[in-house]
């Protein structure tokens, strides 16, 4: 049995190759053949089908693909097509059947050829897995978002292993013969320093000094027209060494690939690489994504381009961050570095450490690197100096941790926080909103793995969750875990306010722990204004109404609720008017019955009302209106005082109010 995918998609058995001519039943294969004995949910291939417009019927439609797929392929290779909870997968027997396992063994065994030394078996090695390729990765297959994005994927790591195998060509003492090759890939690669460092090596070894001096000028040339920048480092310490007739650049020069020996000066690493994978299931953010990338690759000027990302927490900052860089890694040539800064936590990071991380990866020795941190600072900056690289900082506590992480021009910054970095200069802001409705109930289809075909129950549970990211992977989760629960169970259980937040909790994510870390972040006085502020549940609360509920001087009010804001604890659609996210005001209202007395709440709420009167927006206002209410009603109920009288409407809600508890949706 024989499965192939680097090139037009090939399945052969033992009577011979399979054609597949329905291009759903060739998406379908192509998107198993990728994770080889791996469950590939259905949720997944639902978007790979029909991208993020699922028909009706869309999961009894798959079913019927795959029922076909399994005819198309015959009796043998139908029956590698298996089912497994929660979607399907391709058995392979071994890397012999499957040709990019097949690639990937023989690059895994090159470098471990190539580590003793034996560079001509690696280059042999790494031809027989170029070899394997027939064009360019899944080229007869349906060009969906998820296919594309893999097979620019696949297509980079041939060029990589493609370089490497010139690398030890020229290790091995090739030179002369590789040189139409190199010019070949430059011509489709004109801004890829290490194939021009590669050519000029080349023509130095074949006795041609001029033209190996030439090329460093061709690639500053094309460089600073094209990008507006100097080639990096690497490429400019070779041009150096050229020009002084370095002896060691006539030779073999194996120290790069061979790991460092024991007390000798380890050679300048790689481009670092430090960025986590992304989550597979990301949804939505287009736009978002597009204007991060913008930012992070437009004119620098004299510092190094910043976007700050911030937004309330579980939004998904660190998601949309960690997908913007991966789009970006092969646009900073000279690596990508990552520091989670733990802002939330208890100790965030020293940046001393974190500079000290970033100076080994860019090749410093451990002992070389001072204890002080302004020295290491120097240190990092030294490095980093000429160099593109992209610095994504998550989880910022504030702008001074980020300050001392950043590199010079040429390079970019990405940094995110559930604060509003005002203190950063340069940096480009990103305040991250909640999902769209359309977005909110993909996010929690692809988690669940169902839903697709209840759109009422869906949308209830979107807007219960009140389209924060985290809370829909948390519902999801939670039902892709119990296939017994429907989607409308799900719903009814987030449907009881008062025990909503228990409701979403799995495991390691749990929206009221996420927001106990900003919460507990606050001074004092922010806290309880945090607190006091969530009992009403009028829509927005001018600043008025809110100075009142706080017995506080307006300014001194309006400078605590600002901190809120950019604390992403309350929102401001316009100046003067204050807000929760419905989450937000949950948990408020939990801290305020945790800390707070009944009077001391109720006193609050009554103080907001005598302002919510004198306010200029008069009856009619409905987040006013709502505030009135809510007093009226706490203060028949517990009997706490009379009601305040807003006139005959007003005291009719109040005796027909329905009862609540003192730890219910009002205090």
């Amino acid at each position: 049995m024989i499965f192939g995918i680097l090139g037009p998609l090939l399945v052969e058995d033992s009577q011979g190759p399979r054609t597949l001519a329905a291009p759903k039943q060739r998406t379908l294969l192509a998107s198993l053949l990728l994770r080889p004995n791996q469950v590939v949910p259905v949720a997944d291939l639902l978007d790979r089908l029909w991208g993020d417009h699922h028909p009706a019927s869309a999961t009894a439609t798959l079913h019927n693909h795959i029922a076909r797929l399994r005819r198309s392929l015959g009796e043998e290779a139908g029956a590698r097509v298996r089912t497994r909870a929660p979607g399907y997968l391709v058995e392979v027997l071994n890397d012999q059947e499957l040709d990019l396992a097949s690639f990937r063994a023989l690059h895994t065994a090159a470098a471990t050829t190539a580590q003793d030394g034996e560079y001509d078996r690696a280059a042999a090695l790494l031809r027989r897995a170029l070899g394997l390729w027939r064009g360019s990765a899944l080229s007869d297959v349906p060009a969906t978002a998820a296919h594309s994005q893999e097979r620019v994927q696949l297509d980079e790591l041939r060029l990589v292993v493609w370089q490497q195998r010139i690398e030890y060509d020229l290790e091995s003492g090739v030179g002369e013969a590789l040189i139409p090759e190199l010019r070949e890939l430059l011509a489709a690669r004109p801004f890829q320093e290490s194939l021009y460092g590669q050519l000029m090596r080349a023509l130095y070894r074949s006795g041609r000094q001029a033209d190996a001096l030439g090329v460093f000028r061709e690639a500053r040339a094309a460089l600073l027209d094209e990008l507006g920048v100097e080639p990096g480092p690497a490429l400019q310490q070779l041009h150096e060494g050229l020009l002084r007739q370095d002896p060691g650049l006539a030779q073999n020069q194996p120290a790069r690939l061979r790991p460092p020996q024991p007390h000798s000066r380890a050679e300048p690493p790689r481009a670092p690489f430090q960025l986590p994978p992304g989550v597979a299931d990301f949804t939505g953010r287009q736009e978002e994504s597009a204007a991060l990338i913008a930012a992070l690759t437009a004119d620098g000027g004299h510092g190094p381009r910043i976007a700050a990302v911030s937004g309330q927490a579980g939004s998904g900052k660190t998601e949309l961050a960690l997908q913007a860089a991966w789009r970006l890694r092969d646009t900073f040539t000279d690596g990508v570095l990552f520091a989670d800064l733990q802002g939330q936590q208890s100790r965030s990071a020293d940046p001393a450490d974190v500079l000290a991380a970033f100076a080994r990866a860019l090749g410093a020795e451990r002992s070389a690197i001072p204890a002080e941190r302004e020295v290491c600072a120097a240190l990092y900056h030294g490095l980093a100096a000429g160099r593109r690289l992209l610095v994504v900082l998550d989880n910022a506590a504030d702008s001074s941790q980020v300050r001392p992480l950043l590199p010079g021009p040429g390079s970019a910054v990405l940094v995110t926080s559930r604060r509003r970095l005002t203190g950063l200069a340069g940096a480009r802001p990103f305040d991250l909103g909640l999902l769209s409705q359309s977005e909110a109930a993909d996010l929690f289809r692809k988690v669940a793995g169902r839903g697709y075909d209840e759109p009422d129950a869906v949308a209830a549970i979107t807007a219960r969750c009140g389209y924060l990211p985290l809370a829909l992977r948390i519902a999801g989760a939670r039902l892709a875990a119990r296939p017994a629960w429907s989607v409308q169970e799900i719903a009814e259980r987030l449907a009881d306010r008062r025990h909503r937040m228990d409701e979403l909790r799995a495991e390691d994510m749990d929206v009221r722990a996420s927001l106990m870390l900003s919460y507990a972040a606050l001074p004092g006085p922010n806290a309880r204004a945090f607190r006091l502020l969530a009992l009403a549940n009028a829509p927005m609360l001018p600043l008025s109404v809110a100075s009142a509920m706080l017995d506080l001087p307006r300014r001194r009010a309006e400078q605590i609720l600002e901190e809120l804001v950019d604390a992403h604890l309350l929102t401001c659609p316009q100046r003067g008017s204050y807000g929760f996210h419905d989450l937000q005001r949950l948990f408020g209202k939990e801290q305020a019955a945790a800390t707070e007395t009944a009077q001391e709440r109720l006193a609050a709420l009554r103080r907001g009302a005598r302002a919510a009167r004198r306010s200029t927006g008069g009856p009619a206002d409905p987040g006013l209106a709502a505030l009135r209410r809510v007093v009226d009603d706490v203060a028949s109920t517990y009997a706490i005082g009379e009601p305040l009288e807003y006139g005959p409407a007003a005291r009719r809600h109040a005796m027909s109010g329905e009862r609540r508890t003192l730890h219910g949706t009002v205090l």
